[in-house]
């Protein structure tokens, strides 16, 4: 199974998806933030223990953990136990709170379940109750219905699970790992993401939530730049246009508006091929925190 970045209704053959990659997770976000699953016979549901790791300095959740960790949750939907391989075509998240407890938990349902994509909402909370994270995803699955025996997606789906180590080993944060970096470049701020292993989803290109990282320090970053203050990104809403299956990758932020506590900005996400396609679209609001 894998989430990733889709080309909902692409039609040429550079942009149909093959879901034909190996996903390796030793060195993959998925795992090194520590993921855990409990099986519940008829299904499963993911956790994620709070590890320094994870936090930013005013303790909440890195926004860019939310990303990774939200994407996968997607597929703990009853409705998606039957599905096969799907991708993003868009994810909204809000960041609420900071968590008091140990470990994050995650609550999926099916707002809509169609035959070629459905809308999942995600609650997460701690085990103290407090709500940490909420998200709104729309899901792709490209070949429709799966063809394999239900015998088989279990087997491909415990062959993937069985790579989630179940404690964070992050050795620094989570952008650090996937390495985003601002660029050198002059003009308007920017940031990159090189397309490594860890960084890629099971089509090849940049994981959407591993994206999410992206996004997040490219406005946040932008709007501390124009306001002179630190910022952190409350809510993202992303919209997958096309796989970045070229790197680098690189996402230009445009701050909208600025205020006394929060801003506005407009994330492109572009790969540096011939075309200079812009395959992810980004709207981020951000609290000024200092």
């Amino acid at each position: 199974m894998s989430t990733a970045q889709p080309a909902p209704g692409a039609d040429s053959a550079e942009e149909r998806l093959s879901h034909d990659r190996p996903v390796e997770l030793s060195q993959h976000a998925l795992a090194r933030i520590g993921v855990q699953l409990d099986s519940l016979g008829d299904g499963w549901r993911f956790r994620l223990p709070v590890a320094p790791q994870l936090l930013d300095d005013d303790a909440h959740v890195s926004f860019g953990v939310l990303g990774v960790f939200l994407d996968l949750a997607a597929s703990q939907a009853p409705e998606m136990h039957e599905r096969g391989h799907f991708v993003h075509a868009d994810i909204t998240i809000h960041r609420l709170d900071r968590p008091r407890g140990e470990q994050l938990i995650a609550s999926a349902r099916a707002a809509r379940m169609g035959k070629r994509s459905g809308i999942i909402e995600i609650e997460l909370h701690d085990e103290h109750g407090t709500h940490v994270a909420r998200s709104v995803q729309e899901v792709v699955f490209p070949g429709g219905l799966p063809d394999p025996t239900p015998q088989a997606r279990e087997q491909s789906r415990q062959a993937f699970f069985s790579q989630l180590v179940g404690r964070c080993t992050l050795e620094g944060s989570l952008e650090e790992h996937v390495q985003v970096a601002r660029s050198d470049e002059p003009g308007a701020p920017s940031w990159t993401i090189p397309l490594l292993e860890r960084n890629r989803n099971g089509y090849g290109g940049l994981h959407g939530g591993v994206a999410t990282v992206l996004v997040d320090v490219a406005a946040s970053g932008a709007v501390a730049e124009a306001s002179g203050r630190a910022a952190r990104t409350l809510s993202a809403a992303v919209r997958y246009l096309s796989p970045s299956r070229q790197g680098p990758i690189v996402a230009r932020p445009a701050v909208l508006r600025v205020d006394e506590a929060t801003g506005t900005a407009v994330v492109a996400v572009r790969v540096e091929d011939a075309k200079g396609r812009t395959t992810i679209i980004a709207d981020v609001h951000v609290a000024l925190v200092s």
